[in-house]
């Protein structure tokens, strides 16, 4: 830093870069050829029609922005071997969470996963607290683990909906499962879960209901309704939480291919636009870079090649 404090305050600076400038200027075959390069890139076709000359800029990624945009505006398609195999099973996915006959299926998809893991920090809640109360873990749990409160009324309020919906579905009523493609027996297996996780999700809510009279001096606790509540506090809602969950799984399963599947089109929309942003951008730093080194290197090129002019011309003809 000092050498260059140095530099900058040399009074000789400016001579030298007046000097520099016109040794730049007055080899005129080199600002041609600076020009001439700087013309070829701007004429060169966009990132979406095929450059036959894509290597002449060895620093602008042409080839590569290519193949990029092609692929994403192509969709991808193409390949053979076990990539087929992998395509057809991604499409048999997407067909199954985005089917165009039952469209609220896919939301019904996401709806499922946003429960799933509500219901997984519900039970993360519940199980934290009951092993600080039997004393294997200290009270200094972190912040999103010391909200029992939401996990125990969200976890019965959002269980008794889960609960209700899944039978609703399972009957053949609903609109957001594709309940036509389970066996018999699965839903009546869906169902019964469905209606234990209702009426433990009911016990759940009386019992916190219990607690808060109690804590009001509305109604006398003795050891019996103490436990009765702890139980159902601590215990029955880890387990109703847990049912709420294996009927949400699947669902929810599907709910994460249903989001990749979204980010998937999104991205094969924005991706093009960014590549012809990013073909426009990288053809501005190539000029900044060529103009760049064109005006450091000149002079140091223009001396030796000054010499040769100069003993050329001096031998005889």
């Amino acid at each position: 830093m000092q050498t260059l404090n140095t530099i900058f305050h040399w009074q000789y600076l400016g001579i030298l870069a007046i000097i520099w400038l016109v040794v730049d200027f007055a080899w005129i075959g080199r600002w041609r050829a600076l020009i001439a390069r700087i013309s070829k890139l701007f004429r060169a076709p966009w990132i979406f029609e095929k450059d036959t000359e894509s290597e002449e800029h060895p620093l602008y990624p042409r080839r590569f922005l290519e193949q990029l945009a092609q692929n994403n505006i192509s969709g991808g398609r193409g390949g053979s071997g076990s990539n087929d195999n992998l395509d057809k099973w991604w499409k048999a996915l997407g067909d199954r969470v985005l089917g165009d006959v039952s469209p609220l299926v896919s939301i019904g998809h996401v709806i499922s996963l946003i429960f799933f893991l509500f219901f997984i920090f519900a039970d993360a809640v519940t199980v934290a607290n009951t092993l600080v109360l039997i004393g294997v873990e200290s009270p200094n749990l972190p912040p999103i683990l010391q909200r029992l409160d939401l996990a125990i009324l969200g976890g019965a309020l959002v269980s008794a909906t889960v609960g209700v919906w899944i039978f609703i579905e399972m009957l053949g009523k609903g609109e957001f499962i594709a309940t036509e493609k389970l066996a018999v027996s699965q839903k009546r297996v869906y169902s019964l879960i469905a209606i234990l996780v209702t009426l433990f999700s009911v016990v759940v809510m009386l019992a916190l209901a219990g607690q808060r009279l109690i804590s009001l001096g509305t109604y006398a606790s003795s050891p019996t309704i103490d436990l009765v509540i702890a139980f159902a506090l601590y215990g029955l809602l880890a387990i109703n939480s847990s049912l709420a969950a294996a009927i949400t799984f699947q669902s929810g399963a599907l709910g994460v291919v249903v989001l990749i599947l979204f980010l998937a089109v999104v991205i094969s929309l924005v991706i093009p636009i960014l590549v012809f942003v990013f073909d426009l951008l990288c053809r501005g730093v190539i000029i900044v870079i060529d103009v760049i080194f064109w005006a450091i290197l000149t002079p140091f090129m223009a001396i030796p090649y000054g010499f040769i002019k100069i003993f050329r011309l001096g031998k005889p003809g």
